[in-house]
Formats: C-alpha cells, structure tokens, sequence
C-alpha cells in the first residue's frame, strides 16, 4: 500500500547547486512491521544518460512528476521557475522568453542565428527556439532542471543549464483522465489522456488540452483586454515493444496553437531626476478621464502600415508541432539509442513597446515629447537533429563509458518591420523600415565519456565534446517609408538605417562564420554508505556566436558576435537521513563566465546592440530539503544565494559596468511548501492540501545596475477532496494568493521603465475524472 504526496522542491537555491533533490515524496509502508514506515523516495532521472536515483547522480537537478506539476498547477515555464532551485523567468515578449540559471541567461537575444544559454529539450529533442516550445505542461511524466553547464552528454552543448521535460509514457494498460477547471477572469481548461494496448506489442497514448481565459490587463484605447489566452494542444504517442525482445521504438506527435490580443506595456517613472514622455502622456490621460489611469490600464498604438487600408490590431498568433522518433536496442554490453526530431512552427507577434503614444484617443493630438515605435516580428523555423549514443552497461567494478554524435540543422526566416511617429521634430523618428533575415544554422557534435569505478563506493568520470558550429545568412533591410501623420513631408527613412538611405532603398549581405569547441568534463564521486552521496566536478560549457537581428548597415550585418565560454567547479552532497524520512542536498559552485554575449538598446540609434561586453565571476551555494514530520504532513523547500561580479565589461557604447551584479539575476532565492494528506471521515487519503511560498532577491534590470526589482514573494495553494478512495477528486486553487504585483520586464527608455506586469491573483475550482 502507497501514500503518495505532493512536495514542491525545497529550492533553497542559495549558490551551492544542490544537486538534486526528488520534488515529491513517497511514503513507503511496510506490511511486515506492526507501525507504519513512511519514507521519502526518489525521482528517476537521466540526465546523465543512465536511468539512476537523483540521489544517485553526480549533478545538482531539481526534479518534478507530472502529479507535482499538478498539484501545485504549474502550468507554464514562468510558474515552474517558482518551485525549482536556482531557475528565474523573465520575458520581453511571449517570443522573448528568459530563462535564467545561476546567473546564466540570454536576454533580449532573439536573432534568427541566437542560440539559447538555457537548452529547453522535450523527450531528449533540443528545441531551438523557445518562443515557438510554448504549450501548457499537462500530462508530463516529469521535468528534470538540471544546473550547470552541460557541455558532454545532454543533447545540444548548453552553457548554464537545462530543462527537460519528458511526456507520460503509452502504457499496455488501459487507463485515462478526463478534468475540467473554472477559475476568475474566465478561464476555462480541459485536459485528458487515455492509454492503452493496440496490439500485443503496440501501445497507444492520446492526450490534449484547451485553455482559454480573459486577459488581466485592457487596452482602453481600443476596448480589448490584453494578455488573454486562447490556446489548444494536442499529444499522440505510439510505442512498439515486442515481447521477449530487447528492441523498443517510440513515436511521438505534438501540436499547439495560441492566439491572444498581445501583451501589456506601462511606462512608470523611473526614480531618476527628470520624468520620461510616456509616464506623463499616461499622467495627461489621467487628467483628462478625471480618474488615474491604473498600472494594469494601457494605450498601445496599433500601425497602419504602407499600402495597408487599416490599422493592424496588436496580436501573437503561433502554430508550431514536433515529431520525434526513439529507437532503443539492449545488448549484452551496452545499450544504443537513436533520437530523431523535427519541429517547425511559425509566428505573429506585433506589440506596442511604450503602451501609448501620441495618437490618445482621447482628445490629444499632440502628447509630451514621446513617439510610438510598435514592433511587428514574424518568424518561420523548422528544425532537424539526430542523436545517436551508445551506453555501456552498468558494472560494480572497471570501467564504463558513452560514445555519440549529435547534428542539427535549422532554417529560421524572421521578418521585422519598425514603424514609427512622433511630433518630434527628429526626421529619424517617423516612417517605416522592414528588415528579412533568413538563417541557416548547422551544429555538430562528437562526445565521448569513459568512468571508472574502483569499488561500491569510490568512481571518477571524465567526458570530452567537440563542437563545430556554422552560421550563415542573408540580410535584406528596406527603408519602406519617410515621414509620418506630423511629418508627411520628411522623407529621412526611420531608425536605425535613418541617415543613410532614402525612401524605397534597401540594402541585401550575406553574413557567415563558423566556430568550433572541446568541452570537457571531470567529476568525482563517493558514496560512504547508502545514506549519503558525495561528489566533485569541474565542467565547461559553450554557446554558439551569431549575427544581429536587425543591422542598421551591411558592415553591421556582417559583423557578429563571437561565443560564450562558461568553466564550473562544482562540489555537493546529498544525504538521507532519519530513516530516510528527511533529506538535505547542498552544492556550492563557482563559475568563471567568459565573453558575455549582451544585448542592450542604443538610444543613439534606436537599436539593439549585442556585445562580447564582459567577462564574469560566479559564486554561489544551494541547499534543497525534504522533511516527513509526521504521517502525512511533509515540509519542502530549496534556497539560492549568489555572489556575481561582471569583470571588464565596457560596451560598444563606452558604457563601463565592471564590479556591478550580474543582470535579470536575483541575488537570492527561496522556496518552502507544506503538504499534507489526511483520511476524511470514512475516506481514505480522502483530504490532500498544498501551500507553497516562493520568494526573490532584489534584481537588476540591466548591467548599470541603476533599475531594478525589489525582492517580492508569492503564495500559491491547492485544496483536493476524493471521496471514498474512488476516481474522482474535487479541488480548488489559487496562484499569487496575496496578489502581488510585479514586473517580469523592464526596459529604461528615456526617462521610463517600460514595464510588463506580473499575473494577478487567480483562482478556481476542478473537477478530475479517471478511468
């Protein structure tokens, strides 16, 4: 007989990478004792390419099941930041997203040739581009965020770290989940999953998704809320196993589309001297309404672009499906593994950056000094990879080892076209410019890890990867239009190609370059007893360098950015405790971070720059902990600390940020949730409760280090009845329980922060049917 419970992981993420906590506890009763054996057990991971405990594994991961991810109603990658050590989340736009690890992230770094700091895999495929890998995460097996550079094993060579998240299985047996949820601001979601042999040697397995909700912010100027979502997903999977045979192959189908009326900018005042024009134009509208315009209350203007009859409403529109294909044959002395995948998807994403702008709508045909510059970006991809690795068989003495290839191959065509007005009189402000960017990157990969183990409790490890990386292109960038409804006559064509063409010129460059890395690896591990795991590790990491999104002249687009380097030096420990009732993982690291790929806007020209600006220091230290108090009641949680320092960083723009804190990365972390699972009345197991509190340091926005993010906290928690042991439970929810309010973006713009706001508090009730 099984309790299971749910526990967020304890992510005391405090710089000490604690490798790897199990993100729920097992209680364990054992029939042959009179009093009851609860104990903690553990998540099966594979990060390192071998099925083992994360108890069990020399590398700090936090890992999750699909019932964790359920019960704490983790739907997304922002949410699951909340629970996990050492991960944080921002994002310039849906497409934009940031995932930060220790330090490590890549802000505002969406060029079609751009790799990711943080590597996001789904079932062992890479996924290139993360704003087009977006769907909910519902029926999961699990999610392992593994910490650290992982330049040998895991796929694609990532330089900070990764999330892997793997689908639930196909099962032989017959089962499934049918749930239904209602909560404020509309929402609406479905989820199911069914399973189930086909054949002797065939399993099938179906699951899908549909969400829809209303947006928590309004777009007053046009009467639509904003940051809605209208989103539909769909999973098939079918696995062959034949009996008595050591050969398995799974397929696997995955498909999601969302659509929303785009996101929400406000512009507050920045706490410098001197008022920027968007918070004042928001402070005249105000005026004029007779009421303060609220924070969650916005003005984006919508473009009419050249030769268009109307106004193009600010929306996101994304498609995008994958195909994967496993095959896995066992022998005597190893196991292969061969791992192909495809994705390809599309986008539509226009926003206005400032939230208002000089057309009001509200009886203002001239604002304080303030332009409108929306931003309109499609993009196409498709990707190919194939992993191909063999692992030798597990021994209690001698040596084992893995040998692989990786190549990925993506085709990625992103579309930009700026737009702009103002009643400035500045000529580079107003008009309208587009630039194609067509993107062919080629990545290539030989690894290979030999280890050695001496006895039960002493084994030491070393892997080597090369990388060769090649990127190439081609660049056209058009001065569609001059001059606007203020400037009809200026025919100066808009920033940042302004002074340099005219009206109808353009100017097309192929740009290319190719780059190449060893990446190795050496760790130690020692397990005194089966309590108690001990182990040390030097790790190296890369990212790939690219070009920029949008040049502002051929030289621009041919120059780009060279890659990023990143050598860690890791120890931790993980210890069982208390009869395996309680568990304490630490890990302390630090991390020499080099040749930092930054992008930041130039005020001169409007544009974003992406600079080799630095090189950094990391430290830090992790502890992650589970705690069985009594029968039934389990305390969880995890803390980060962290000590960064950029080294000799001075920008193309002279700008010197050296000895500042390392940008969009909290200086400390926490995380603590409760669990509890008690019989009700007559039902057994019949009552579970979840309470969970996440909370982040101070932040800066950008590496001056001037704006930044007070530390702030949220509390989320989950209630659940079954009746009588049966299939059927009942609960209610709520996220940002104390509805804090919050930033997930800034960008300091004259005088502003252009500001995207946090998620009010949610709330709802369930209803989740099995068969």
């Amino acid at each position: 007989m099984k309790f299971r419970l749910q526990s967020s992981v304890f992510a005391l993420t405090m710089g000490l990478a604690l490798s790897g906590m199990t993100a729920q506890p097992v209680w364990a009763q054992d029939n042959d004792e009179a009093a009851e054996d609860f104990q903690l057990d553990n998540i099966i991971v594979t990060a390192q390419r071998r099925s083992k405990s994360v108890q069990d594994t020399s590398a700090a991961i936090s890992a999750f099941t699909g019932e964790n991810l359920e019960n704490e109603r983790i739907l997304s990658f922002e949410e699951l930041a909340g629970s996990a050590t050492s991960l944080s989340f921002t994002a310039l736009s849906p497409l934009d997203q940031e995932f930060n690890i220790r330090g490590i992230t890549n802000t505002r770094l969406d060029s079609p040739s751009a790799d990711q700091s943080i590597g996001i895999f789904f079932d062992d495929v890479y996924v290139g581009r993360s704003g087009l890998f977006n769907f909910d995460m519902y029926d999961i097996g699990r999610v392992e965020v593994v910490r650290g550079p992982q330049g040998v094993l895991l796929g694609r060579n990532v330089v900070g770290g990764a999330i892997s998240i793997y689908a639930a299985e196909p099962e032989f047996e017959t089962s499934g989940q049918v749930s239904a949820s209602y909560g404020n601001y509309g929402e609406v979601l479905t989820n199911g999953h069914i399973t189930g042999a086909i054949t002797d040697s065939l399993a099938g397995r179906f699951s899908f998704q549909a969400r829809k909700r209303n947006g928590f912010n309004e777009d007053i100027l046009h009467n639509v809320d904003l940051d809605n979502v209208d989103s539909v997903q769909f999973r098939t999977q079918l696995l062959f196993q034949p009996e008595n045979s050591d050969f398995s192959a799974k397929l696997g189908f995955d498909y999601t589309k969302d659509e929303s009326n785009g996101f929400h900018s406000v512009a507050i005042d920045d706490p410098f001297p001197g008022q920027g024009g968007w918070s004042l134009a928001r402070e005249l509208v105000s005026a004029g309404l007779g009421r303060t315009l609220s924070l969650r209350e916005s003005l984006p203007e919508w473009p009419r672009y050249k030769g268009d009859a109307q106004e193009t409403p600010q929306q996101l529109d994304r498609e995008a499906f994958g195909i994967s294909l496993k095959l896995e044959n066992d022998f005597d002395f190893a196991t292969l593994t061969a791992i192909t995948g495809f994705r390809q998807g599309d986008a539509f994403n226009l926003y206005d950056q400032t939230g208002i702008g000089p057309d009001n709508g509200f009886g203002f045909s001239v604002l304080p000094p303030t332009f409108s510059f929306p931003v309109n970006e499609t993009e196409e991809i498709k990707q190919f990879s194939q992993e191909i690795r063999l692992v030798s068989a597990p021994v209690d003495q001698g040596f084992d080892w893995i040998i692989g290839g990786y190549l990925q191959r993506d085709h990625v065509n992103k579309q930009d076209k700026f737009w702009a007005e103002t009643p400035l009189p500045i000529p580079t402000l107003n008009g309208e410019s587009h630039w194609n960017n067509l993107a062919e990157n080629r990545s290539y990969a030989a690894f290979a890890q030999v280890g050695y183990r001496f006895n039960d409790q002493f084994r030491v490890v070393g892997g080597l990867r090369y990388t060769k990386d090649e990127k190439s292109g081609v660049v056209t960038a058009i001065a569609v239009e001059g001059g606007d409804q203020f400037s009809p006559n200026d025919q100066v064509a808009l920033t940042p190609i302004a002074g340099t063409f005219s009206e109808g010129d353009f100017f097309t460059t192929e740009y290319g370059e190719d780059w190449g890395e060893l990446t190795p690896q050496v760790t130690l591990e020692f397990e005194p007893n089966e309590n108690m795991f001990l182990y040390a590790t030097y790790s190296s990491g890369y990212k790939g360098g690219g070009f920029e999104d949008d040049p502002a002249n051929p030289a621009a687009a041919r120059a780009g950015y060279d890659p990023e380097n990143v050598d860690n030096y890791e120890i931790g420990g993980k210890f069982d405790f208390m009869g395996n009732r309680a568990r304490i993982n630490l890990a302390a690291f630090y991390m020499k971070y080099q040749n930092l790929q930054v992008t930041q806007t130039n005020a001169q020209c409007l544009c974003n720059i992406t600079d080799n600006a630095a090189d950094a220091d990391i430290r830090g230290f992790e502890v992650e902990g589970e705690f069985l108090l009594t029968d039934g009641l389990v305390l969880s949680g995890g803390l980060t600390y962290l000590d960064t320092e950029y080294i000799d960083f001075v920008d193309s723009l002279g700008r010197d940020a050296s000895g500042n804190f390392l940008q969009r990365t909290p200086d400390y972390q926490f995380n603590v949730s409760v669990d509890y699972e008690t019989d009700l009345g007559d039902w057994q197991d019949g009552l579970r409760a979840h309470l969970g509190y996440s909370h982040q340091g101070k932040m800066f926005w950008a590496p001056e280090n001037t704006n930044f993010e007070d530390a702030y906290g949220t509390l989320d928690g989950r209630l659940s009845v079954t009746p009588n042991g049966g299939d059927l439970t009942v609960s209610l929810w709520g996220r940002n329980l104390t509805d804090k309010l919050y930033r997930t973006n800034i960008i300091a713009f004259f005088g502003d922060e252009v500001s995207r706001l946090s998620a009010p508090r949610t709330y709802g009730a369930s209803v989740a049917v099995k068969f």
